[in-house]
């Protein structure tokens, strides 16, 4: 039986959240300055707008999930022939997409903007500019989806890393101009970062063509692959739009209610857990690959493993991160942000529970996709996520409070968790489901039991510090006070509770090594 990469898979791991760290750092620091340079509304507005396009972009998750899936499994068999013709068919066919999805967003797009959204008369004009940037921007991002795709799937995951020291300078030179010039600066920041979009695309394609032989320019259709990938598709389209709908429609639910302060501050606890879902994101993608290429070969138990490995460190990483921002939300958030938007704190810590729970979708996803056969799991599932904005509409028709459409989204996501298992379970039959199961559930007890801990720390040391719209130093000292500690709390009980026999002694042989490097 062959062994997992594991110096590979950790040396992407690290790479990785080295990058997010940087874009953590520079995330943070602009999104303060965009939203006090373009105020709340302008900032409800650019992604309320930016949302609106995202909608068509279920197209091109439906074929990214085929491309990634097909060019990762012919790596794992080893076919480089059958690797180009996967590459070249899935080109032709997101080009094909992306003018399906123009047409789209000029048609219903920009009724939805101009007619139906919530949007004050006077930003109008400027709504309907970062509308057509926006369609640009999800042009290009059709395209390069084989080329994300291909970079992936040679675990390649340094190139990220490397090429976000150039992103945070341009991020930086956008914040830098919207502070100087005199002028539309919701137009200004839509137009500069189609412009990053452009560029980053443009890179990664260069990067492709000399690294990668399948990646070289062809418009060529294979039928054959064609056809397996359009079939995939399919089945994964109604899974696919689903979602859109279930991510698109609940912002759009609020705007209906509370209007563009409302999706001000869905943008603002979208943006903090995408930070903190950034880092343990960057651990899981360094697992990815590895599970069709698994599959792909036959070893069944390797891909168990790395499953099981995917989702305690996601998790784990997850909630170091993740902890102070739920406990101490207020406090970061007037750190960050200066003035806190209506809902912003409560938002902030619905999301972060959404996304917690979401990684175990995801990881599901992730088996039952490496088979390619996604029929059952694409109808059950859409059908719960189709449901949730739909639901959250009719329960706040009665009042129901701003954050309802998160709570629905995170009872949905729980029930979807479990119809997962049990479709992995069917298709999978050699696959380990008790061993995967029970590392889901003492992952997932660390970082509950982590949160109370901490919770009761709060209460009984950092609660003894009041909230200051204007003492940024105590805040800062308390978040950095309860940070170390949960930090110390989650790892000490992921240790002991979570992790396996060898992935202790593991850490323990790589500590002693460092000390003795050290010393």
């Amino acid at each position: 039986m062959p062994e997992l990469n594991n110096r590979r898979i950790a040396k992407n791991a690290v790479m990785l959240t080295v990058r997010m760290l940087v874009v953590a750092i520079v995330g943070l620091y602009t999104s303060r300055i965009v939203l006090n340079a373009l105020g709340v509304d302008d900032y409800g507005i650019y992604g309320l707008v930016g949302g609106v396009v995202a909608m068509v972009s279920f197209l091109n998750g439906t074929m990214g999930g085929a491309t990634s899936r097909f060019i990762t499994y012919e790596l794992g068999k080893g076919d480089s022939i059958s690797l180009k013709k996967v590459f070249s068919t899935s080109l032709v066919v997101h080009v094909f997409i992306a003018l399906i999805a123009i047409v789209f967003a000029e048609t219903v797009g920009l009724w939805l903007v101009n007619y139906k959204l919530v949007i004050p008369e006077q930003s109008m004009q400027a709504a309907n500019i970062v509308f057509q940037f926006s369609v640009l921007s999800m042009a290009v991002s059709f395209t390069q989806v084989p080329y994300s795709a291909a970079i992936i799937a040679h675990e390649k995951m340094d190139i990220y890393a490397y090429f976000e020291i150039i992103n945070v300078i341009l991020k930086l030179i956008i914040v830098y101009l919207l502070l100087i010039v005199d002028t539309n600066r919701l137009v200004l920041y839509s137009a500069l970062t189609l412009c990053v979009s452009v560029g980053s695309a443009m890179f990664y394609r260069w990067y492709c063509f000399k690294h990668f032989q399948e990646s070289e320019f062809s418009f060529k259709f294979d039928k054959s692959f064609g056809k397996k990938m359009l079939t995939f598709s399919g089945y994964d389209l109604y899974g696919n739009l689903s979602v859109m709908v279930y991510l698109q429609g609940l912002p759009i639910v609020l705007n209906l209610f509370y209007g563009v302060v409302a999706n001000a501050a869905s943008t603002i606890g979208t943006t903090i857990t995408g930070v903190i879902k950034g880092f343990s994101w960057s651990v899981s993608n360094a697992f990815v690959p590895q599970v069709t290429k698994q599959y792909a070969a036959g070893h069944i138990d390797l891909m168990c493993s790395v499953m099981c490995r995917s989702i305690q460190f996601t998790a784990i990483m997850f909630g170091m991160v993740a902890i102070p921002f739920l406990v101490e939300t207020e406090r970061i958030l007037f750190m960050w942000l200066g003035q806190v938007p209506q809902y912003a704190i409560e938002f902030v810590r619905m999301i972060i529970l959404v996304n917690l729970v979401d990684y175990l979708t995801m990881s599901n996803n992730r088996g039952i996709h490496a088979t390619g056969n996604i029929k059952s799991i694409s109808f059950i599932s859409g059908s719960f996520y189709l449901a949730c904005p739909f639901v959250a509409y009719a329960i706040m028709k009665f009042g129901a409070p701003a954050f309802t459409p998160y709570l629905v989204n995170l009872i949905m996501l729980i029930i979807v968790t479990f119809i997962g298992l049990s479709i992995i379970h069917k298709q999978i039959p050699a696959f380990n489901i008790k061993t995967y199961g029970l590392t889901i559930f003492k992952t997932y007890s660390v970082i509950i039991i982590s949160i109370l801990i901490v919770e009761l720390f709060k209460y009984s040391y950092a609660s003894s510090f009041p909230v200051s719209t204007s003492d940024f130093a105590t805040s800062f000292y308390i978040v950095a006070i309860v940070s170390i500690f949960g930090i110390i709390i989650v790892s000490s009980l992921a240790y002991s509770i979570a992790l396996s026999k060898s992935d202790r002694a593991f850490i323990k042989e790589k500590f002693h090594c460092a000390i003795a490097k050290i010393f």
